[in-house]
């Protein structure tokens, strides 16, 4: 009874030197497996492991054990009273041939560890936080969390491609649908655009832009030493903040600098990050036992695996940074504008898609597709609202319309700093047509040392100055750009208006379907002409769309988003 007791105390020891719950249950199984095995192998007769699948030591095999496991001469039970390996002469004093050592047998039976790894798995998995959860039209949801996460040209294609699968939902967006006067066609969204042009002195440390109290940080001769000191404050404050930034700016690449340097070491030890917790698919105590991310299958971030079962990233709606620049240059003149397209769009002037989307929601998820939302190129400066970059107007119209948009307002803020650092701010506001490039209607000139002198002898406040200013620019667009009710068509018009969509290399497949489904749901054209026009602008995927299950028209619509925007 040696061998079986020699084999016990073995698989005893290896399981008092676990380092978790897991790998002591594993490894006592084995010991389970090589005690049954001893106890089998004695019953066979004195002939010992010599006879049995296991001759001893002196094959091949048993060479690749002792390299591998360290069971040669240098093993420290080989010489311990326990035996020296498999069918080899007992040093104990003929009391019979020893056991087998545990991990010979671990290596016999292999142990299952999934069931224990899984198990420790969904432990790790209930208690992190999971994202919303989605509930509703799945595409509706998708063009809200697209928006959500300010990629509005995502989000308008699955817009377009809601309303192009139709449903008792999608026909009351439909019926949403209005009608553009400048630019002559239905629209359930008038995209407009916003960008910023500098000149003169940009390099000035203050652009001193009109304030509400109409007053700049500008050391002229009507500032007071009290102001002085206040001017002074502020930029010990600033030079303050810059320099607490560059210093965390520095640790953090220096921390950066180091991970860099660890890494590196351990490639060249042959070891990367994953080795630390896998090896050959297995991490530290069995399959998918390291950390959250790194162990095993389902435990990956965003892209890689299940993104219900990690946190949902936090939506940003719009751009911070660019509102701040925007504030830095403009000041009030930004605040005006930004409030007057805010509450038209609200208010649906410019269509009413998407125009409902709160910027947090629990029952619409936070994914498309199953996968996280990408940045858009243009971000959102305010909500419906892209950025579209800074330059002179006649670059970021262009730009404009290589977006597809349709209206861009274009801020231009004119710098002129004299030998006292007093800084001229002078800004004017341009809507151009982004389609043909032409400027439609400009503001008249907002001076910021004109603001000053009003607010010092008080002949009216820096928001009447800057609406009066705006007022003529707000009447046209209000007048001829913002949008009005769709009249009936006549089914020859609706047919001369399909071909003009079918034609326009401006507008995605997705529009272009939402448009034709429309008129097909409000009886302007037949079934079998909105199945032409259908086939002629998606093929299959819009076959899929216009009569396949909800799981093909989805797949159909997801595939037509990921083709290029023609413009």
């Amino acid at each position: 009874m040696l061998g079986l007791t020699a084999g016990t105390l073995i698989a005893a020891s290896v399981v008092g030197s676990g380092a978790s719950q897991v790998q002591a249950q594993g490894q006592q199984a084995a010991a389970q497996a090589a005690e049954q095995a001893a106890m089998e192998a004695q019953m066979r007769g004195a002939g010992g492991y010599g006879e049995s699948e296991y001759p001893g030591m002196d094959n091949p095999d048993d060479m690749y054990m002792e390299e591998e496991y360290g069971m040669g001469s240098g093993d420290p039970y080989g010489d311990g009273g326990y035996g020296s390996g498999y069918g080899g002469p007992s040093s104990s004093g003929g009391r019979g041939p020893a056991g087998p050592p545990p991990m010979a047998m671990f290596e016999l039976f292999q142990p299952d560890w999934s069931p224990l790894g899984e198990r420790v798995q969904q432990i790790f998995t209930s208690t992190r936080p999971s994202g919303p959860v989605a509930l509703g039209p799945v595409l509706r949801n998708e063009a809200h969390v697209a928006y959500r996460y300010g990629n509005l040209p995502l989000a308008l294609q699955l817009f377009h491609g809601y309303l192009a699968r139709g449903s008792e939902h999608a026909e009351e967006q439909m019926d949403k649908v209005l009608f553009s006067k400048h630019f002559r066609k239905p629209l359930w969204h008038l995209r407009v655009g916003v960008s910023l042009g500098l000149h003169g002195d940009t390099e000035t440390s203050d652009p001193s832009p009109i304030s509400g109290s109409g007053t700049s940080n500008r050391m002229n001769d009507g500032m007071g030493m009290d102001d002085m000191a206040m001017g002074m404050e502020a930029e010990m404050m600033g030079m303050a903040a810059g320099m607490g930034a560059a210093m965390e700016a520095g640790m953090r690449e220096g921390m950066a600098a180091m991970a860099g340097e660890m890494q590196g070491g351990m490639e060249e030890m042959g070891m990367g990050m994953d080795d630390l917790y896998a090896e050959d698919g297995m991490g530290m105590g069995g399959p998918g036992m390291g950390p959250p991310g790194m162990g095993g299958p389902g435990m990956r971030g965003p892209r890689g695996g299940n993104l219900g079962m990690a946190a949902a990233p936090k939506a940003e709606m719009t751009d911070a940074e660019l509102d701040s620049r925007m504030q830095r240059y403009l000041g009030l003149v930004a605040e005006t504008v930004k409030s007057g397209l805010s509450k038209r769009i609200k208010d649906g002037k410019f269509g009413h898609a998407l125009v409902d989307v709160a910027p947090e929601s629990t029952t619409q998820g936070h994914t498309v597709n199953g996968d996280s939302v990408d940045a858009a190129n243009n971000p959102m400066w305010i909500p419906s609202v892209q950025f579209v970059g800074e330059g002179n107007f006649r670059d970021t119209v262009k730009n404009a319309h290589y977006a597809g948009l349709d209206l861009l307002f274009h801020f231009d803020v004119g710098l002129k700093e004299n030998r006292m650092g007093v800084v001229s701010n002078v800004s004017r506001l341009k809507v151009l047509d982004a389609r043909s490039g032409k400027t439609l209607v400009s503001s008249g000139p907002m001076d910021n040392t004109e603001v000053e002198r009003m607010t010092r002898v008080g002949r009216g406040s820096p928001s009447a100055y800057v609406d009066e200013q705006l007022k003529s620019l707000w009447s046209v667009v209000d007048e001829r750009l913002t949008l009005s009710s769709l009249p009936d068509l006549s089914p020859e018009v609706t047919r001369k208006r399909v071909a003009q969509v079918l034609g326009d290399s401006a507008l995605t497949p997705l529009r272009k379907l939402a448009e034709i489904r429309y008129y097909g749901y409000r009886g302007w054209l037949t079934p079998d002409e909105v199945e032409q026009a259908f086939e002629i602008t998606g093929g299959a995927d819009a076959m899929k769309i216009l009569h396949g299950s909800d799981t093909q028209a989805i797949e159909a619509i997801h595939e037509l988003v990921a083709l290029p925007e023609s413009e």
